[in-house]
């Protein structure tokens, strides 16, 4: 076994690359496996984005691998090798489940793996642990009674968002090249813009959900990845999309490799550039990352149009989005009612607070917020008549303190942090948030790309020319 160059990083090195080292025999699964626990061990201490850990069993998984790689497997599985961390809202055999929440803080360990996560498995990744969340996934930043608050690794007194927080810090922090994540209104990708990573939300039904005891009725939930690089997180949907029966809302398999658009290049494409959705205003930064990303399009050959188009009744955003707030606190509800029923106190008490107040929902409250979400997904439609891909800021503002926003003065500013994700949550449209520099004090800012429903591929595509044309950057 040759021992890899000094200039490969494994901290920082894509999935990608660590795989093709792997399987050129250049580093072995047990080398990789060593160097990223002991990094979780001597880092996570500060971050607090792993809760659970089986070094042991990820140990005896490496050398299971690595002892296939040196026999001369011909066929490894695509992601062989490779350590990931999985978001502790899905079932991943051998850890428990808690949903990021105190009331599931003890679950037994899980003895199916979601549809997701055996796909993973299946293609040789090794499940080394679970990342943190907010209760139930239902907060912009990542804190819980059971584990504690997350923080970012660019600033540990800054949030790393939510509710993906502990995956988007695990792999802004060098622990993992890949973790799993899910968005429900900008949960992976609001992370990903505060700790410079790439999250890819697809569009809704790509990756299969389940098994699943209630089904998650609101349809704005979707599976994701964090990663690295936009490669990395197209090679993920490669392995993680197409149709499963325990998913009957889930898509066919595209018929098309992601990985491949990642290396395609794109046609002239007419390109959408909205800075404010009529509800929110950028800080200077993000705005002047959004206007970089434009004129690189532009150099690129593409029709780029600044068009501030504003969302359908954007004056009264704030109270739709407090409406969305406890349609989706109601499913949650639903989803978990045996058990908050019988152990309420287990639950924090602002959650267990929002799930009582989601009951007073009436048959008006239903039919304003599925009207709302008609508007929307005829606005979507009608956008798409005229552009190509949208391009717009991922969040209004850089991370927030660990603890939380302000939400009044993001209320008074219009710097909510779900202003430019939530909408395409409910509109089903596939959205990415890539990496686009770096403020003055050392804070990632990003973009986010949109684009028609099932257009990852174009997506992918645009995101991987944008992504040349930064450097990589990183906070450890």
């Amino acid at each position: 076994m040759n021992t890899p160059t000094p200039a490969t990083d494994l901290s920082y090195a894509s999935a990608t690359a660590l795989l093709d080292l792997m399987h050129r025999r250049e580093l072995s699964p047990t080398e990789l496996m060593r160097h990223t626990l002991e990094r979780i061990e001597r880092l996570d201490s500060d971050l607090n984005s792993v809760v659970r850990l089986d070094p042991e069993r990820a140990l005896a998984e490496a050398a299971e691998a690595t002892g296939r790689l040196a026999q001369g497997d011909q066929e490894p599985g695509p992601l062989t090798g490779l350590p990931i961390l999985v978001k502790d809202n899905e079932d991943a055999i051998g850890f428990p489940t808690s949903h990021g929440t105190s009331a599931f803080r003890d679950a037994p360990p899980a003895t199916r793996d979601t549809v997701h996560v055996a796909r993973l498995r299946a293609a040789g990744a090794i499940i080394i642990g679970k990342t943190n969340m907010p209760p139930l996934g239902a907060g912009i930043h990542t804190a819980n009674d059971a584990f504690g608050i997350s923080r970012n690794p660019w600033n540990p007194e800054l949030s790393p968002g939510g509710s993906s927080g502990g995956s988007a810090a695990a792999v802004a922090a060098g622990f993992v090249a890949l973790a799993t994540g899910g968005d429900g209104g900008g949960s992976t990708r609001v992370p990903a813009a505060l700790c410079g990573a790439v999250g890819l939300k697809p569009t809704r039904g790509r990756i299969p959900q389940g098994p699943s005891r209630f089904p998650n009725w609101p349809r704005n939930t979707v599976l994701s990845s964090m990663t690295r690089t936009v490669r990395d997180a197209a090679l993920h949907l490669d392995l993680a999309a197409g149709h499963h029966p325990a998913d009957p809302f889930s898509l066919p398999a595209p018929g098309l490799s992601y990985l491949q658009c990642a290396d395609r290049a794109v046609p002239r494409l007419r390109v959408g550039v909205l800075h404010t959705l009529g509800v929110a205003e950028p800080q200077p930064a993000i705005r002047r990352a959004v206007d970089h990303a434009a004129d690189t399009l532009r150099h690129h050959g593409h029709q780029v149009t600044p068009e501030d188009i504003a969302l359908p009744d954007a004056e009264n955003f704030p109270m739709a989005l407090r409406l969305r707030q406890q349609v989706l606190a109601h499913a949650r509800l639903m989803a978990h009612l045996d058990t908050f029923t019988a152990r309420r106190a287990d639950f924090e008490p602002w959650i267990a607070d929002a799930l009582d107040q989601s009951r007073a929902l009436t048959t008006d409250d239903h039919a304003r917020y599925w009207t709302h979400r008609a508007l929307l997904d005829q606005w979507s439609a009608d956008v798409f008549t005229r552009y190509d891909v949208l391009l717009m800021p991922t969040t209004p503002t850089t991370a927030w303190p660990a603890e939380g926003p302000d939400l009044d003065t993001a209320l008074r500013d219009r710097t909510l942090p779900v202003a430019y994700t939530s909408v395409f949550n409910d509109t089903g449209n596939p959205a990415i948030s890539i990496p686009a520099g770096l403020t003055p004090d050392r804070l990632p800012v990003a973009v986010q790309l949109v684009a028609p429903r099932h257009g990852e591929g174009l997506l992918i595509s645009v995101a991987a020319l944008l992504e040349q044309s930064e450097a990589q950057t990183r906070p450890v």
